[in-house]
């Protein structure tokens, strides 16, 4: 009986290393076993290799990774990348190579064929080790998407973002595939969780490609979350309306918002996908093709002593540099207040005196026109969360502003503010005095123009609270005023869209306020840096500092701000 050895680099993505996974396992039930190979080919015997993706293989690994040619033609070749241009010679050659080449779709399958590659078909389908569907399992998250990062994805997703924030959202964007040996990033082995609370799955296409994104789409079946597609191209067997929702980019947002509302349609979504899932497109049949060829090579000759290849050597622990994150600059410790500057009370709200310690103390620094202060104050005052108090810091002489906020103030008397005046210069001054009449467990920074969904203060406290050994929570903002000139100056139309990474920070400043922080962890540290030279990276100073400590920052991925921005915003001016 022979046997089959999956080979592919450990650098390589880690769907590969699942797809590995359940081809062995489908092999299994027909008495073919298999083993996986990430350090390169093994001795032929009864051995019949099985190259995943090979142009990606040998990219990573190099030319001198393959083997001689009588191993190559007792090796099966999956390839999960679109067919090569008629121009790689060298990749078309690498596969004329192979004892046989299988594809994943019939669009690649015939431009295979174009290119004079004999290929075969291996349709993904249902498989029992893929299976966690239940039914009647609780779903507390409504909407879902997993995916790699692109422009396109954010656009749509930012554009969304007022029906979202309404719902329990999980946006996960991973800015790189993730590699065989990485079980962390979204679209690895932790995805599995998400999708089997996922009432809701959200495909959107990475660029202008019309592709139906049929491995997504098959783990959202096999776990019972109801996918919502752009059109798309290959979708059949499924059928739009019984097994998924179809629908344009534009319209998704509020087609997920009539799907929730309506119970027994997704139920009857769930339960149709998995049944033709299930009846229509099982595994076995294409991978009953594929032990058939493996059959085929076990009997092709391979030469004494046949040259194994020699895969790229990962460095030993002890020879690869230690990155450390250093923070921008030394800071010591220091007290919140500035030790010079005039500070006056210039408005108590009637509420600021009877209200015992908040949960929460909002903190912002007053700048730019009335409607941007009076847009980010009324958003505050539309909080699903109540139990917090804000602390408005008047940097400048003239008044108006300080005149905008304290009428605001007088309209509502029911939540405690206080206006404080002051003539020290730069935000990170003014913040820290802000700091200081703060008395909540918790201490949001924002800035006027950022506007709150109703939602957005509730998610970040529960998030942090139910999070100790984090220092702050962020949520993701969706960019508004001129987005597209935002991009085309190299923002992006979903700010916030990246989890914390201590290593990543220090190279570039990816979080944005407002956040909620921990006020006993932000006087800890000093509050914010007032060095004129650092004007403008306040924030990204303090995320140094705290990665120097080892605190850690976690992202809430749902959209819950709303950012205006342009080409001039100072949002491009951070590292």
């Amino acid at each position: 009986m022979p046997e089959v050895a999956f080979v592919m680099s450990p650098r390589q993505s880690y769907q590969l290393r699942e797809l590995a996974g359940t081809l062995a396992h489908e092999l299994e039930l027909q008495d073919v076993p298999s083993s996986l190979h990430l350090g390169g080919f093994s001795e032929p015997s009864s051995l019949v290799h099985v190259l995943l993706d090979p142009h990606a293989y040998v990219a990573q690994e190099g030319e001198e990774a393959l083997p001689g040619p009588g191993i190559l033609r007792r090796t099966i070749f999956v390839c999960t990348e679109p067919p090569p241009a008629a121009t790689e010679t060298g990749h078309i050659a690498l596969l004329q190579r192979a004892g046989a080449v299988f594809v994943l779709d019939r669009r690649t399958l015939a431009a295979m064929q174009r290119l004079g590659i004999p290929a075969r078909l291996i349709r993904p389908g249902y498989s029992k080790s893929l299976d966690r569907f239940d039914p009647t399992a609780p779903r507390p998250i409504d909407v879902l998407f997993l995916g790699t990062h692109s422009l396109r994805r954010t656009k749509y997703l930012s554009r969304a973002a007022r029906v979202l924030s309404r719902h329990n959202c999980v946006l996960q964007f991973s800015d790189e595939i993730p590699s065989a040996d990485d079980t962390s990033a979204p679209l690895a082995e932790p995805r599995w969780p998400l999708l089997v609370q996922a009432k809701v799955l959200i495909s959107l296409h990475s660029d202008e490609q019309p592709g139906f994104d049929w491995s997504g789409a098959l783990d959202a079946i096999h776990t019972g979350a109801v996918i919502v597609s752009e059109p798309s191209s290959g979708v059949a067997p499924l059928v739009a309306g019984e097994d998924l929702v179809v629908t344009s980019a534009d319209s998704l947002p509020y087609v997920v918002e009539d799907l929730l509302g309506d119970e027994h349609r997704l139920a009857r979504l769930r339960s149709g996908a998995y049944e033709r899932l299930r009846s229509w497109i099982p595994y076995a049949l294409s991978v009953a093709v594929l032990r058939a060829a493996v059959v085929e090579l076990v009997g092709e000759a391979v030469p004494c002593g046949a040259a194994l290849g020699r895969p790229r050597q990962e460095p030993a622990a002890e020879d690869r540099a230690v990155r450390r994150v250093a923070p921008r600059r030394a800071s010591e410790m220091r007290p919140c207040l500035p030790e010079a500057g005039r500070i006056e009370v210039a408005h108590e709200s009637p509420a600021w005196g009877c209200r015992r310690a908040p949960r929460v103390s909002a903190v912002a620094t007053l700048s730019g026109g009335d409607e941007q202060i009076a847009a980010t104050l009324d958003s505050l005052a539309h909080s699903r969360l109540r139990d917090f108090e804000l602390v408005l810091v008047e940097r400048r002489q003239s008044g108006q502003t300080c005149q905008t906020a304290a009428n605001w103030m007088a309209t509502h008397p029911e939540i405690a503010s206080r206006l404080v005046v002051t003539d020290v210069s730069g935000v990170g001054a003014a913040r820290n005095i802000g700091l200081d009449f703060a008395r909540g467990a918790f201490c949001l920074i924002l800035a006027p123009g950022q506007e709150l969904y109703p939602r957005c203060l509730y998610v970040l406290t529960s998030a942090l609270e139910a999070l100790p050994e984090a220092a702050f929570t962020y949520p993701m903002q969706e960019v508004t005023g001129a987005p597209d000139e935002l991009v085309q100056s190299g923002g992006d139309y979903l700010l916030n869209w990246l989890d914390w990474d201590p290593e990543r920070v220090r190279a570039r400043n990816d979080v944005r306020v407002p956040a909620l922080i921990r006020t006993d962890s932000l006087r800890r540290l000093g509050g914010f840096a007032t060095d004129a030279q650092l004007a403008g990276f306040e924030d990204y100073d303090l995320w140094c500092r705290m990665a120097e400590r080892g605190w850690r920052g976690q992202l809430v991925p749902e959209p819950l701000v709303r950012r205006p921005e342009s080409a001039t915003s100072r949002t491009l001016c951070a590292p």
